[in-house]
């Protein structure tokens, strides 16, 4: 059984999702409810939870804050949220899923048993530390890093170093510019939503590529990139135009 705090400054949400891990989560016991930042701390030290379900948008404390101020993250987080653009981005990058407001039964129930793999294996509180960090650098627009999930864990990444991603099916290979790779257990879509709203650009189903190592446009063969590897990426024609209109 999972002890979970939950955590949500609106009172009508903790009850629907009380309700709703009561009726569709039976591993899940709540020990504690509250609707502020202040008062989770004082919970999360009596109770040693397994896992929080933590709004994020909170007065005075809000879910980021407040698990900075947890001097040691031994639980694991389901983050709880409306959408935030800034949020939703940081969550992409760092590899931590949270739940979009109204919460479905189905990913809510997904969430709990990824949670009751994790707790096996270990808690996440490094992944949690980067995805604070890449608040912060997204609001200061500086993110450097991506999170990328192998099969033995993560991968904390330059995202300059990606040359370009190919997709293989629900997995994909990540190139990198000292000529490397890595296979990932993520599909083109998850690195897509992850990278594209920064210096890359997805030019065909099968590939993303980062926009700063593209040396040259042929139109050989219905279109082609070259990359500063001399890497040869084919262009679907209905990205063609957006990609040109990039440079």
């Amino acid at each position: 059984m999972l002890k979970a705090i939950l955590i949500d400054d609106e009172p009508e949400c903790l009850l629907t999702l009380a309700h709703d891990l009561g009726t569709y989560c039976p591993g899940i016991e709540i020990v504690a409810q509250c609707t502020s930042g202040k008062e989770a701390i004082k919970l999360i030290h009596t109770h040693n939870p397994d896992v929080l379900f933590l709004d994020i948008d909170m007065p005075y404390i809000n879910g980021f804050d407040l698990l900075e101020m947890v001097p040691d993250v031994d639980f694991e987080v389901i983050f709880t949220t409306a959408y935030d653009k800034y949020a939703i981005q940081a969550f992409k990058i760092s590899a931590v899923d949270y739940l979009l407001k109204p919460i479905d039964p189905e990913p809510l129930v997904a969430a709990v048993e990824k949670v009751r793999i994790l707790r096996e294996k270990g808690n996440t509180s490094q992944q949690i530390s980067f995805l604070i960090q890449q608040i912060k650098d997204l609001e200061n627009n500086t993110v450097r890093k991506i999170a990328l999930p192998t099969f033995d864990g993560l991968e904390f990444i330059h995202m300059d170093d990606i040359l370009y991603c190919q997709s293989d099916g629900a997995y994909s290979h990540v190139f990198f510019t000292d000529g490397s790779k890595m296979y990932i257990s993520k599909t083109l879509r998850y690195l897509e939503d992850a990278l594209c709203n920064f210096h890359f650009f997805r030019v065909h189903n099968s590939y993303i590529v980062n926009l700063n190592h593209v040396k040259q446009y042929s139109k050989t063969d219905g279109g082609l990139i070259i990359l500063s590897d001399g890497k040869k990426v084919r262009v679907s024609r209905s990205r063609k135009d957006e990609l040109l209109n990039l440079f």
